[in-house]
């Protein structure tokens, strides 16, 4: 467990501490924007990949305690929440973002179409929800660790690249922020934005069903237990 504590405060220092705060320009400044990308993926990946072991060796740690056991109906649930969640990660990686670095400058007919209809930040969304159905039906100490790390940096990078967008962007970044939203749906059901699905488009809504069934079909050989 102290491994899997001590690779999640790595994940979230390189983020807080480098990406999220002014040294972030200071190392642009000196070794240049192409280098510091460069080397900033590396850590996160690194990272992250440490955050993944360091999870499936605290699966048999006396220290991880089973805080809970969720009940069927509450996995069923969380099914149809992990689709949804896979839908954002796949189709908002597939899609052109006005929230994407410098992307906003190529986007001037309809920044606002299609999966960012839905959330501004749909790759962060998906990840957070992701986050927090396992958080929620895994019951273990490292579930909280690993699934509370991840969703909280989700939340925390899609306020974080907001703040950096407007700053950059001024007004025509704000007059995205005024029709979307990071929490999915939110826009839609305040009626600030339509929803169409359409927009989407078939070819990455395929993509994404494929995705989710796959790792259905593999969730155990992969993550040592069922989907449900």
């Amino acid at each position: 467990m102290w491994t899997l504590a001590l690779a999640c405060a790595f994940f979230i220092l390189i983020h807080i501490l480098v990406s999220g705060s002014d040294l972030r320009q200071q190392m642009i400044g000196a070794i240049g924007a192409r280098t510091y990308f460069i080397l900033f993926s590396l850590l996160s990946a690194m990272g992250f990949f440490w955050m993944i072991a360091a999870y499936y060796d605290s699966r048999g740690d006396p220290a991880n305690l089973h805080l809970w056991s969720a009940p069927f109906v509450l996995k069923i649930l969380a099914f149809g929440v992990n689709f949804v969640s896979l839908m954002l990660i796949v189709v908002g990686t597939l899609s052109p973002s006005p929230t994407a670095l410098g992307s906003l400058r190529r986007m001037t007919d309809r920044p606002v179409s299609g999966i960012i209809r839905i959330s501004r930040h749909p790759v962060l969304a998906g990840i957070a929800l992701l986050s927090a159905t396992h958080l929620i039906t895994t019951g273990t100490l490292a579930a909280w660790v690993f699934f509370g790390t991840l969703l909280a940096l989700s939340l925390l990078g899609a306020n974080s690249i907001d703040r950096k967008r407007e700053t950059q962007y001024g007004e025509a970044y704000r007059a995205i922020i005024r029709t979307t939203s990071i929490l999915p749906f939110v826009a839609i059901a305040q009626k600030r934005v339509r929803f169409e699905p359409s927009e989407l488009g078939v070819l990455r809504v395929m993509v994404a069903t494929s995705v989710f069934t796959c790792l259905v079909v593999l969730h155990e050989l992969l993550f040592l237990r069922p989907a449900l």
